[in-house]
């Protein structure tokens, strides 16, 4: 059955070409991080594209400081996360494990580069699937969750981070691996918690505090103008992202619950073209939003609309239940499909 993203491990890594370099070093600038100097912390912006020309970056256990997996990035690989395509943050601290020289790219700039060459944007979204796919797989991120056994609000955000392929770790209480993190962050060990790094313990955890602090629940210019707003991120809203960010369009999507919808619970999908030998319904659709991301798309959650007002015959008006408002000029309900 098809899943997000190739195996990480079974991979033949196919390093960008000397083109796609040039086009890098052009685009970006070129930095310098000493050994041991950080690169990012979980919750940073994911605001560029990092290409490794020498040394080397590892990524970081920020409970214990020690290198998280014996995978490493040298020269000619690069520093990201699927995260990268949204504008999210980072999930995982990482840091020169030697002095290393990069050319940084900002993420305006490197979507940009990406939407011009098809060739590059393939190496490196099929990189960052894989990647993703790896980290659900393994649990490695800075988003823990203590306790879900035990704690309906711990559970709901559990479900949430499923749901939305959001990689964390959960430990049951009592086990050394809460205790653990427990004495890391200083905190007791006989509670439920939801941790983000090592700094931050979520007080009344609910989905909405952990998709801010992932970058998913985005803050609005107010009255801020897009050309299409999109109600609804089942495969139907999805698919409109996709099709409205190919052709350029401002796009954003909305989704109060989950990406993909009712659909999005499917175990197994076996009669949508293009996948012969199936595929899970949140799969399938997560790859339509990271097609969507790659055109421009952009994705916000948990936010639901609350009024839909047409102000003239070229715009429209959504107020969102936190408040905010945004203006476009066409809009697509998809809810419910």
């Amino acid at each position: 059955m098809e899943t997000i993203g190739r195996d990480l491990r079974e991979m033949q890594r196919v390093p960008l070409t000397e083109a796609h370099v040039a086009a890098l070093r052009e685009a970006g600038r070129e930095v310098r991080y000493a050994a041991g100097e950080a690169l990012v912390q979980p919750g940073d912006p994911a605001d560029r594209f990092v290409y490794v020309e020498d040394g080397e970056i590892e990524a970081v256990d920020v409970f214990t400081g020690d290198r998280l997996t014996n995978a490493t990035m040298g020269p000619t690989q690069f520093m990201a996360d699927i995260s990268f395509l949204s504008g999210g943050t980072w999930s995982m601290a990482m840091r020169a494990a030697r002095d290393t020289r990069v050319i940084e790219v900002p993420r305006e700039r490197m979507l940009a580069l990406m939407a011009r060459t098809p060739e590059m944007s393939d190496v490196i979204i099929t990189v960052l699937a894989a990647r993703r796919r790896r980290q659900l797989e393994s649990g490695n991120s800075s988003l823990v969750l203590v306790g879900e056994e035990a704690d309906r609000d711990v559970r709901r955000v559990g479900d949430f981070a499923c749901r939305n392929r959001l990689p964390y770790a959960s430990y049951p209480l009592g086990s050394a691996e809460a205790q653990a993190v427990a004495t890391s962050c200083e905190i007791v060990s006989d509670r439920p918690a939801v941790i983000f790094g090592r700094n931050i313990v979520v007080e009344d955890p609910t989905p909405d505090k952990v998709a801010k602090l992932l970058g998913l629940n985005r803050e609005f210019v107010d009255n801020e103008a897009v050309d299409v707003l999109i109600v609804g991120a089942g495969p139907a809203g999805v698919a409109a992202g996709v099709y409205a960010g190919a052709e350029g369009l401002n796009a954003l999507v909305v989704e109060d619950t989950a990406i993909g919808g009712q659909a999005g619970t499917s175990s197994r999908i076996e009669n949508y073209m293009g996948f012969p030998t199936g595929i899970s319904g949140a799969d399938l659709v997560w790859r339509g939003e990271v097609q969507a991301m790659k055109f421009g798309t952009r994705f916000a959650m948990p936010l639901r609309v609350e009024r839909l007002e047409q102000l003239d015959d070229a715009t429209f008006c959504a107020t969102f239940d936190n408040g905010q408002r945004v203006r476009s000029r066409a809009v697509v309900v998809a809810t419910g499909v």
